[in-house]
């Protein structure tokens, strides 16, 4: 009989969640698109609570009802891009791996999603996905200069801006690669967060909560940059494609690295001052979107490394 009820009430919490989260994707795919970073979290629960395989049918059926309701190309997204993620964190956390190491896992997982994902796209619609970007883009723009064509601006200050907007444009399609490695571990880290802080309301206590502010680079992690840079800088001789694009993705992805040290480094000192969770978050976002303290907290996440500045290091050993 308890068997029974046990049953019924893991196809009820089930079904309830399918149909939560195909709402949930419906009004992700068209109008609040960021919310989709997060649609792994509750099929990750399911799987560590009801079981691998049910969680794998939950997004499953969801993407099917997605695809149905919406458009078969929106349930082939939501299945390709978050299905391995999702089996990733949950073999993981069952596991009981390291915070690092499923950051390192889930992230790597998705970034490859994400390519397989792009590569399929452009072979089924035979449009390559930059040039709909360079298209949208280029709408935009005339858009923009319309409208400031009203405020009265001169011709050479219209070319400006179309100059200024044009140049960010192709920064970012030249960084695009390690853009989409930086969402993948925002997306990696913050499921595997939520996850555990939705297992342990339902009382499984039994992984632990990945902390930012224990957030360390490996040891070597700059004599490995510095062998990087100058293997980039001994092949710039041999003609190598891209080779400005390679080095400028290196010299951010790098800098992203230190500065989420930084960060996690700030994020420490604001818990020793008993800051609350609520508060630690908003200022580390507002700091992130200061760029000139970008490099500053930078070099303070290479001074860590260097120093150590929370004692991890001996804490691990």
């Amino acid at each position: 009989m308890n068997d029974d009820k046990r049953l019924s009430n893991d196809m009820v919490e089930s079904l309830v969640i399918i149909l939560f989260m195909s709402m949930y994707a419906l009004l992700g795919i068209y109008s609040l698109p960021y919310i989709l970073f997060f649609f792994p979290t509750p099929f990750i629960y399911l799987g560590i609570r009801r079981g691998s395989v049910v969680g794998i049918l939950g997004i499953t059926a969801v993407s099917v009802l997605v695809g149905i309701i919406a458009d078969i190309y929106s349930g082939i997204l939501l299945f390709e891009l978050f299905m391995p993620i999702t089996l990733v964190i949950i073999t993981q956390l069952k596991n009981r791996k390291r915070p690092m190491e499923i950051l390192l896992y889930s992230a790597t997982v998705f970034f490859i999603s994400a390519l397989l994902l792009y590569g399929l796209f452009q072979d089924v619609t035979g449009v390559s996905f930059i040039a709909q970007m360079e298209q949208i883009f280029n709408e935009s723009i005339n858009y923009y200069i319309e409208i400031l064509k009203e405020t009265g601006r001169t011709n050479y200050e219209l070319l400006q801006q179309r100059e200024f907007l044009e140049t960010g444009f192709k920064s970012i399609l030249t960084l695009f690669p390690v853009i989409l490695l930086a969402v993948s571990m925002f997306i990696g880290y913050s499921n595997h967060y939520l996850s555990v802080l939705v297992l342990r309301k339902a009382g499984i206590g039994i992984v632990s909560i990945p902390k930012f502010s224990n957030f360390k680079l490996p040891n070597n992690i700059i004599p490995g940059t510095i062998i990087m840079f100058l293997g980039v800088y001994l092949t710039k001789n041999f003609n190598v494609p891209y080779y400005n694009a390679i080095v400028m993705n290196l010299i951010f992805f790098m800098w992203l690295l230190f500065s989420i040290q930084g960060l996690s480094i700030l994020d420490y000192y604001m818990m020793k001052l008993k800051f609350r969770s609520f508060l630690r978050i908003i200022i580390l976002i507002f700091i992130t979107f200061i760029v000139p303290l970008g490099t500053v907290i930078a070099l303070v996440g290479v001074s860590d490394v260097i120093f150590d500045f929370r004692k991890l290091k001996r804490r691990e050993s």
